[in-house]
């Protein structure tokens, strides 16, 4: 063991710098692992049992290329001898500089975690760093913390004080980076906990905005000025670490999530981060869905990225905690046929000893890895389907879900300024989400030629008064009840019943123009459910005749529903829901660059690598179930002869199936190639070569 041996590498630094971030080509694992490591003074004899061989084991093992080990925790313990912040009480030799010998002796890089947003000690001894609520009180994550508690009160999972960029606490963090940057061969820095949607209120946030001229009492105005602010930190951090490390990896956590999406990304807080690492543990944090979205945002608007998940059974600081093998090996699939490198969290014994079963579980899953990760990570989400992203979570996910659940591959339309008239189909989501110059971007698009589909609200402006997509209508107002129900006519039909079947809130009311035709009526019910209103056990019968309002509409190329399809979806998962929306975009005549039949528990994926001249369609199977509070995988059944149809661009010249090579017979006929997969269990892909 290594006591008190540190690196001592000074680096000098001459002359002027300049951010930018996408100057060098940073070295990012594919088969990573982040070791948490929060650990309590309350715990003895830190990393007594550490071993550099026994770690290096590890890695091996789970067949690792890149690892975070940790700087600083939420506990606000160093775990290196630190003359700016504090080492761990119980810790008497260099841990963070042993693991990152250890780890570059075999070739396995290792960036460092530091903690930002929440920071136990820090927070009690310099309580002016704490972060405040609107109503002055401490901000905290969870439950309201109780400085005055027992210490024998149970405490809540997750309950941390959030930390103030604007007071001299960022200065801290600033000193000692620096200590770091100097003493070790740092790979990388992972920073933890940004959320702009928690704006600080305190004495200093609160004086600089007056200063700035924000109006602290305008909501929107507060979160410019958070996210102004962690930029600001951002920035000087970014600057800091590549004076000594040109070419580190920077990533500042919190700013990539699609929970707090709309601040995240209506200011850009991912914009200093080299890599965005999307975080999920899709057990316990909403299912298998979120990574497609944040994937095909991501890549397509050129940031390289990393799926994180767990390998916890519930979510992080779970000791003890295990998925099952297929799981993880399901998981791992998915990251790569979405394009991303893999993490699996894990987290360290407080005695420093690597648990060699949840290695072997990792390495079960990045066995797999390695047979195919050069047929996904990087490559370029490609359709000609685009979804509008609202950036709210209900209405993005549950369009996510609807598409996934039929296979129907997608991308994002609203990345930057790029050309609309790539795509054949836009969807837009059933809240508003567009800029006046946004919606006439859209409707120029449709002049064009191009189709859309436009759910419930998504067609008005902000403020809801008007209708700015063009969608053969004339807006009156929402609905008048609290349900209603739907019945569809010939054209939209199939699979679907004749009869009147329910939706959980009423429709926007709009009068179709002379030259839009009606595809499906409203049925209101007879009253809202109220307490002097009501009948039976959940909703009100519907009505015998057609309301005068319609349920859908199609105008040329543009199909509008009056219902919030998206988060009605998200919310109760109705089939019926699915498969309309399905059906409505085959009444828009879509053809689809990727066509395959699948349960829909299926996924399938087009990625385009164009400096290898191929595409690549990944096919997913497996089938969570709820068991408890978590969603698992547990079963990896067998699929035999899947027909898969693809219409490409390219001449292709040769089909392979991934990972086997077998050479597959194609049968062309016009532009689509047809290939069939004898079979498959879990995942499998097939690369489209061309000339």
């Amino acid at each position: 063991m290594m006591k008190l041996n540190m690196y001592f590498i000074i680096f000098l630094f001459v002359g002027t710098f300049s951010i930018n971030l996408h100057a060098s080509n940073y070295n990012i694992g594919k088969r990573q692992v982040h070791l948490d490591f929060h650990t309590s003074e309350k715990l003895f004899e830190i990393g007594q049992n550490f071993s550099k061989d026994q770690f290096q084991e590890a890695l091996k093992l789970g067949k690792i290329d890149a690892i975070n080990i940790f700087a600083k925790c939420h506990h606000s313990w160093s775990y290196y001898p630190t003359k700016v912040g504090k080492m761990h009480p119980n810790l008497d030799f260099d841990l963070l500089g042993a693991q990152i010998e250890a780890c570059h002796e075999i070739g396995v890089l290792a960036p460092l975690y530091y903690t930002f947003g929440w920071s136990h000690i820090d927070a009690i001894e310099n309580k002016e760093w704490i972060a405040r609520q609107e109503n002055g009180k401490y901000m905290n994550s969870s439950q309201p913390y109780d400085l005055r508690a027992k210490d024998d009160t149970p405490k809540p999972s997750f309950q941390w004080f959030h930390m103030c960029v604007n007071t001299s606490y960022h200065d801290h963090i600033m000193k000692q980076i620096e200590e770091i940057c100097q003493l070790y061969p740092v790979d990388g820095l992972w920073f933890d906990i940004y959320q702009v949607a928690n704006p600080c209120y305190g004495k200093e946030c609160k004086k600089l905005m007056k200063k700035q001229g924000y109006d602290v009492k305008n909501k929107q105005d507060v979160y410019k000025f958070q996210a102004e602010s962690f930029k600001r930190h951002q920035s000087d951090l970014t600057r800091l670490i590549h004076s000594y490390h040109p070419n580190a990896t920077i990533y500042f956590n919190g700013c990539t999530t699609l929970k707090r999406g709309a601040q995240n990304f209506k200011h850009k807080m991912y914009e200093y981060n080299t890599v965005q690492d999307l975080e999920d543990l899709p057990t316990t944090w909403g299912g298998y869905d979120k990574l497609p979205i944040q994937s095909k945002f991501f890549l397509a608007a050129g940031y390289p990225i990393t799926a994180m998940s767990g390998k916890f059974h519930k979510a992080w600081g779970e000791f003890g905690g295990f998925k099952h093998p297929n799981a993880l090996k399901y998981e791992a699939a998915s990251m790569i046929s979405w394009g991303a490198n893999c993490n699996f969290g894990d987290q360290l014994h407080p005695n420093g000893e690597m648990d060699l079963e949840t290695y072997r579980n990792i390495g079960f899953a990045y066995d797999y890895v390695k047979s195919i990760e050069n047929f996904g990570i990087g490559g370029i989400p490609e359709s000609k389907i685009a979804l509008w992203r609202s950036f709210n979570q209900e209405h993005d996910e549950g369009i996510t879900r609807m598409l996934l659940e039929s296979q129907i591959n997608f991308t994002i339309a609203n990345i930057g300024d790029q050309e609309l008239s790539k795509f054949e189909l836009i969807i837009v989501p059933g809240v508003p989400c567009m800029s006046p110059e946004e919606a006439d971007r859209v409707n120029n698009f449709v002049k064009k030629g191009g189709k859309l589909l436009v759910l419930g609200e998504g067609a008005l402006d902000w403020n809801k008064q008007r209708l700015q997509l063009d969608i053969g209508a004339t807006y009156i107002g929402p609905g008048a009840y609290d349900r209603d129900y739907l019945v569809v006519d010939k054209e939209l039909g199939d699979g679907l019943v004749s009869t009147p079947f329910l939706f959980y809130k009423s429709a926007t009311k709009v009068q179709p123009n002379d030259s839009s035709k009606i595809l499906a009526h409203i049925r209101e019910p007879y009253f809202s459910r109220t307490y002097g209103a009501f009948t039976s056990h959940q909703n009100t019968p519907y009505k015998l005749n057609n309301a005068l309002h319609p349920g859908i509409i199609k105008n040329g190329n543009v199909i509008y529903i009056a219902h919030k399809l998206d988060e009605m979806y998200y919310k109760h998962g109705a089939y019926l829901h699915r498969d309309l929306f399905k059906n409505c975009l085959k009444s828009l005549n879509f053809k689809p660059m990727v066509e395959v039949d699948l349960p829909s528990t299926g996924r399938i994926s087009l990625l385009h690598q164009k400096d290898k001249k191929r595409y690549v369609s990944h096919l997913l199977y497996a089938s969570p179930i709820t068991r408890g509070a978590c969603e698992v995988i547990e079963d990896l059944p067998h699929l035999n002869n899947v027909k898969l149809i693809v219409d490409l661009p390219e001449k292709i010249k040769k089909a392979t199936l991934i990972p086997s090579m077998e050479q597959l017979k194609m049968v062309k006929n016009n532009n689509q190639i047809e290939v069939i997969i004898p079979s498959f269990s879990c995942h499998c892909a097939v690369s489209f070569e061309y000339e």
